[in-house]
Parts: C-alpha cells; sequence; structure tokens
C-alpha cells in the first residue's frame, strides 16, 4: 500500500523542467519565469528537493574537446560494420541441409 505522501513526491506535467530550474537557479530568466518558477517551488515539494539537488552540482557546462579516432581503430571498426551488415551467406546451405519447419 502506497503512503498518500509518496504518492504526491513526484514530477509532473505542471512541474518546470530541470533546465528551468537551472535557468531559475542562475537567474537566467525574465521577471515573469522566475514569478511563475516562485510560486510553483512554494507548493511542490518534489521540484523544491529537485532544486536543491540541482544546486549542489555545477550548472557550467563542461568543455569537452573531440578527438580523432585512431586510424587502426577507425579501419577495425569500419571492417566490423561492414561484416556485420552483409547478408548471413550460410543460410541456403543451411535450408539444402535441414528440413526448416513453420
Amino acid at each position: 500500500m502506497t503512503s498518500t505522501f509518496t504518492s504526491l513526491f513526484r514530477k509532473t506535467a505542471s512541474c518546470p523542467t530541470s533546465q528551468a530550474l537551472l535557468a531559475f537557479r542562475g537567474s537566467l530568466m525574465g521577471p515573469e519565469g522566475l514569478t511563475l518558477i516562485e510560486s510553483h517551488l512554494a507548493s511542490c515539494d518534489f521540484c523544491s528537493a529537485e532544486l536543491q539537488l540541482l544546486s549542489r552540482y555545477r550548472s557550467e557546462a563542461e568543455e569537452s574537446s573531440f578527438v580523432e579516432m585512431p586510424a587502426q581503430l577507425r579501419r577495425l571498426a569500419e571492417a566490423l560494420l561492414k561484416r556485420s551488415a552483409a547478408p548471413f551467406k550460410g543460410l541456403p546451405a543451411f535450408a539444402e541441409h535441414h528440413q526448416l519447419s513453420h
């Protein structure tokens, strides 16, 4: 049996997204948006808890760089992909030697 509290402690369609909560935390939205989220937080324990959780982590996007795949690894990957995309050649031989059932 679920308690009333656990059944109410969830994100609903009327809840702001995590991105909106992050924007709220960083004051990256207009006054109307800030007011809407403030009033929502006053009545939604789930979003208040989510905002606390999000506040514990850096909101800045981590910088990442893409590195070129080593040539040997690229050739291996391409060979494996070509091999997996090729049709299975053993099926005609299998059909000749075994009776297929329906």
